[in-house]
């Protein structure tokens, strides 16, 4: 028996059924839209808990280099050479990716889908953003750095490195543009529309392409290293009965030159594979349209991961107290800064240490009157090349 009394009601409020049917519609689209049903429930909380847990201890990371940059500024009268500079680029742009990362899950764990256009696809912008700087960073580093230790040719940032980040900028610009029409939400957060193959190709031949310049600069540098330390070590050693014992020093000291330059380019190889392979993988799998949770699961480790290796590549390098630079290297970073020619283009320091005996054989037959203090001071006169670091370039 119809309801007479609810014929006129409805009658009176037309838009009522239809606002309740809209809210049926939405609740049949929430079950396939949510993520957090009870058949997906140990996927969405594997996901959502590894990415917190990656992110918690990238931004820890981070701070932890922010701490000790800090504290290395203060101890430099507020001045950093690129030795410092280097890991605190780094961690603002590990920074910046892991807080666009957090807002992201964050919106997936609480609502339990992804944000909504265009919310979502301005996230993937950023995130493509931040991952192409990082890339472009790292490779602008080790190519400079490859060309003025194994070409000697010197590349000047100019002042506040702008021209590093000029480049840098310029190149994620250009990597945006081509990937524009893929940025949109995925399964658990806005990284690039499902479906589309043409994005996580790109992101692959970028990790690629910087995976192999960032080893063949960094590896060529390590051979440059050993082939100078090998030939100057085996001169000194003809001489190492000289006055007081000057070429023991001196081989000492390169022999110590070499250990650390080694330890820094390994560190820096080893810290950028564990981060961006994990995210190659990933992108190996999205290109053959695997959407399964463990493809989630290793992109969440690679991409918070910067934080975390930064901090290690941190204490590797400087050890954990933080200690004044060296006399040479604020010397010669304040004498760049006077001319404004800085060359900061290095993040890692050798310094190329070349006995040159011909001149020293020359000066003494010249002057048989030299103290051994003298001789000592002369005995270091070939090219010094920094590249831990140090805003000073190339000595003559």
């Amino acid at each position: 028996m119809i309801n007479r009394s609810n014929n006129k009601f409805f009658i009176k409020y037309p838009y009522i059924p239809i606002i309740t049917l809209l809210f049926n519609v939405r609740d049949v689209i929430a079950d396939h839209e949510y993520l957090n049903t009870p058949s997906n429930k140990v996927n969405f909380r594997s996901v959502v808990d590894l990415s917190l847990t990656m992110l918690a201890l990238g931004f820890i990371g981070c701070f932890y280099v922010f701490y000790r940059i800090y504290k290395q500024w203060i101890l430099n009268k507020k001045s950093l050479v690129m030795i410092h500079k280097l890991p605190y680029y780094t961690a603002c742009i590990d920074m910046l990716l892991n807080a666009n990362f957090l807002v992201n899950i964050m919106h997936t764990a609480i609502r339990g889908r992804v944000w909504d256009d265009p919310v979502c696809q301005l996230m993937s912008v950023f995130n493509w953003a931040f991952i192409s700087i990082n890339l472009c960073f790292y490779c602008v580093i080790a190519i400079t750095t490859y060309l003025r230790i194994c070409h000697e040719k010197y590349f000047d940032y100019g002042r506040y490195d702008y021209k590093l980040w000029l480049i840098v900028l310029i190149t994620s610009t250009i990597l945006q543009i081509i990937n524009i029409p893929n940025h949109g939400g995925r399964k658990y957060w806005c990284a690039g529309k499902p479906g589309q193959v043409r994005s996580p190709m790109i992101l692959f031949v970028m990790i690629t392409s910087s995976l192999l310049i960032v080893c063949f600069c960094y590896m060529n540098i390590l051979v440059r290293i050993i082939n100078i330390q090998n030939p100057s070590i085996s001169a000194l050693s003809k001489d190492s009965a000289n006055e007081n014992g000057i070429g023991n020093d001196v081989l000492e000291q390169r022999a110590e030159i070499e250990r650390r330059a080694a330890k820094k380019i390994l560190s820096y190889v080893v810290i950028f594979i564990m981060q961006w392979v994990p995210v190659q993988i990933s992108a190996a799998a999205r290109f053959f349209l695997n959407d399964h949770t463990w493809v989630y699961l290793v992109t969440s480790i690679g991409r918070s991961f910067g934080g975390i290796g930064n901090a290690i590549q941190y204490v590797l390098n400087e050890g954990w107290v933080t200690r004044e630079s060296t006399e040479y290297d604020t010397t010669k970073s304040q004498e760049t800064d006077n001319k404004s020619t800085s060359l900061n283009n290095d993040n890692y320091k050798l310094l190329e240490l070349n006995n040159n005996n011909n001149n020293n054989n020359n000066n003494n037959k010249k002057n048989n009157n030299i103290s051994p203090k003298n001789t000592e001071n002369t005995g270091i006169t070939g090219p010094i090349i920094n590249i831990e670091g140090s805003n000073q370039g190339y000595q003559g």
